[in-house]
């Protein structure tokens, strides 16, 4: 299976590219060689070639400084390496890590012994503060704790007994897995607005968040299926879990898997396009979600357009590294 003969999945939104997607690069590897050194140097020089800093300024293109954009970039990156690194760390051990890591986003200081990563993650909120108030930083943590514990831990059970799910608990799993219920929370801080609680906690924008973590799941799942063809626990892929569950060929798995991906297309653009009447908030709420829609297509522009060797080049995909001893 090439990445060439995949299709490129479309969208209605036109993508725009921020201000900084070259301007983070220097400070990237300083992050990376500084806090991330529980992690091998092969490995780490990979993540430099990866384009994360990149991507977050294609996916958040509102930005209007190197300030305000600096703590998404380093989110994204964080939150990478952070999803790699214990992609097959045991449950039980990673629910302590996980708490480990809220007490630290809602504002606790990490000991002097910890692993970068909670150095990174503290940095990240310090670097928030001015953009957010304290229910986003509550949403925002709760939204990893989601991640966290309806993703990474659900899929880790599949992964290490290397048996596919159906693709109705692909779909809810993938959900949460692909990390952008907490990496979509900087959109707020992105447009210098926190969506008050009635308006986060509306059906029609749960719904609008929902859709958006399924597409970009969709999204990764065809920009890394080459990555992933012929590893035995690379299974949660929704192509390899439609041939799997359907009996069919991969070529008729990728169509379904568009269909699929283009129905949820459909219906974020008929929700967006009839918002409830949220009185004074209206456009700003429209410019929100008119955001999030952007993180999707800017996503999908950075895989195929971006600088990123993570899923284009053999090889360049680190192997999750948690529990083995690095150089």
């Amino acid at each position: 299976m090439k990445q060439q003969d995949i299709p490129v999945l479309q969208y209605p939104w036109v993508y725009e590219i921020g201000p900084f997607s070259q301007s983070f690069y220097e400070e990237e590897a300083d992050w990376i060689d500084t806090d991330y050194q529980f992690m091998s140097q092969a490995t780490r020089t990979k993540y430099k070639k990866h384009g994360l800093v990149e991507a977050a300024s294609y996916m958040f293109p509102a930005a209007s400084t190197k300030e305000q954009m600096r703590p998404i970039a380093r989110f994204m990156v964080w939150l990478t390496l952070f999803d790699d690194y214990y992609e097959l760390c045991p449950v039980d051990k990673l629910a302590d890590v996980r708490d480990y890591i809220m007490d630290i986003m809602r504002g606790a200081d990490p000991k002097p012994d910890d692993i970068g990563l909670m150095r990174q993650v503290a940095l990240t909120r310090k670097e928030f503060q001015p953009y957010v108030n304290n229910d986003w930083f509550e949403r925002w943590t709760k939204d990893f704790y989601r991640y966290t514990t309806f993703g990474i831990m659900e899929e880790t059970s599949y992964k290490l007994k290397k048996e596919f799910p159906t693709l109705s608990n692909l779909l809810l799993i993938r959900e949460y897995s692909i990390s952008m219920y907490p990496y979509g929370d900087p959109v707020e801080a992105s447009i210098h607005y926190i969506v008050p609680e009635y308006v986060s906690k509306h059906p029609i924008i749960q719904r609008l968040k929902m859709l958006m973590c399924r597409i970009m799941a969709i999204q990764n799942d065809f920009a890394s299926i080459e990555k992933e063809w012929g590893i035995d626990t690379e299974i949660m892929n929704i192509i390899l879990v439609v041939k799997n569950q359907y009996n069919i060929s991969v070529e008729e798995a990728i169509v379904e898997a568009v269909n699929i991906h283009d129905s949820y297309v459909r219906e974020f653009v008929e929700l967006q396009n009839s918002l409830p009447d949220f009185g004074g908030e209206q456009k700003y709420v429209a410019r929100f979600v008119h955001n999030m829609a952007l993180m999707i297509s800017g996503l999908g522009a950075w895989y195929h357009k971006g600088h990123s060797t993570r899923y284009k080049i053999p090889g360049e995909f680190p192997k999750p590294e948690y529990g083995i001893i690095t150089d």
